[in-house]
């Protein structure tokens, strides 16, 4: 049996374990081969121990707060990094004008921006598709009676689709009389003129005359109705725009029918009668009215009925006052010497009257 040879612990150091450039190895005893089962080593055991109480601590310091927080700190490479904007310009594919914010509101107000547009392009395709679609829209939106329009347009009687044969010869009769009824003639003169074609066996081709007439009227008409509309509402926008700059410029003079509009106030008053506050386009100044109370909306139908004349309302209000102060005075039991000069009368009544005797 050889010598059994023991490791020495006091040539080992932590360094020794985790350097493994280190000059000084770790001294590994000899073992003697044995034929089924190997002794272990306790020098290895040892080590083992040591490396790994070594790495938790090497973790532990790793996760204190300071180094978390140092971490934290540390700044991220984000000067390459597109804004969450511009991301969503990149994902919608649409390029909104106006400067948006970096947060939730500046989002919502990109997402409707962008709402808007994909509405305007849905919008034109339908109107592409059927130019009828948009030129109703667009009569509707000039405040144009839908009754009109569809006479226009969709008469009864569509003479783009009527066709003149030789056997109908009720459709030739129909198509000259309307077309005599619209240039002016009387209904006798419709009658005879229509004898009088068929007669001369001419009846068919005015009815073709009459019925090329009588399609061009339509498509006038058609466009006539559209463009007066469109003028009409164009003439109400002006009308109201000058309405509204001399409501501007009364304003701006800061007096009112006696009352003086102080400087500071005039743009403030002016939006809050013109300015839309609302999806329904109600500025402020009539949703006050609407939130008025009984005597409110009373007071103000008397200053509209009295013609706002506000001298003979306030002289009114003035005479009322005098009358009321007046029968107050009235209703005091005071001599009438107290109450003509205000107070306390200085005569003072003799006890007892002077005889003639002592007046001579």
């Amino acid at each position: 049996m050889s010598e059994e040879k023991s490791l020495d612990l006091s040539q080992v150091s932590v360094a020794n374990l985790l350097n493994n450039e280190a000059p000084t190895a770790i001294p590994e005893p000899e073992v003697e081969e044995a034929p089924e089962t190997v002794e272990e080593d306790p020098a290895a055991e040892v080590a083992e121990e040591v490396v790994a109480e070594a790495e938790e601590s090497s973790v532990e310091e790793a996760e204190t707060p300071d180094a978390v927080e140092s971490a934290q700190e540390e700044p991220a490479d984000t000067e390459d990094d597109p804004s969450v904007i511009e991301v969503l310009r990149s994902k919608m594919g649409y390029e909104v004008e106006g400067e948006f914010a970096e947060d939730y509101d500046g989002v919502a107000k990109f997402a409707g921006a962008v709402a808007e547009e994909i509405a305007k392009e849905q919008l034109d395709t339908v109107f592409s598709q059927f130019p009828d679609v948009e030129q109703y829209l667009q009569y509707r939106y000039n405040g144009g009676d839908p009754k009109q329009y569809f006479q226009a347009t969709a008469p009864v009687v569509d003479y783009s689709a009527v066709e003149i044969t030789d056997e109908n010869v009720s459709i030739q009769r129909a198509v000259v009389q309307e077309f005599l009824q619209r240039s002016g003639y009387t209904g006798e003169e419709v009658t005879e003129t229509v004898q009088e074609y068929l007669d001369a066996g001419i009846l068919q081709r005015q009815a073709n005359r009459s019925l090329g007439k009588l399609q061009q009227m339509q498509e006038k008409e058609a466009v006539e109705v559209v463009a007066k509309q469109k003028a009409e509402a164009e003439q109400h926008r002006e009308q109201v725009q000058n309405q509204w700059t001399s409501i501007k410029g009364t304003i701006d003079k800061g007096s009112v029918k006696g009352f003086e509009i102080p400087t500071s106030d005039r743009k403030k008053f002016y939006s809050w009668m013109s300015e839309a506050v609302d999806k329904q386009g109600r500025t402020q100044r009539l949703v006050d009215r609407e939130q008025m109370d009984m005597e409110t909306q009373v007071a103000m139908e008397y200053l509209l009925w009295k013609k706002f004349d506000l001298n003979k309302l306030v002289s009114s209000t003035k005479n009322t006052k005098k009358a009321q102060n007046l029968k107050q005075k009235l209703q005091q039991k005071q001599p009438a010497s107290q109450r003509m000069k205000g107070g306390k009368s200085s005569f003072k009544a003799p006890k007892k009257l002077p005889s003639l005797k002592d007046l001579l």
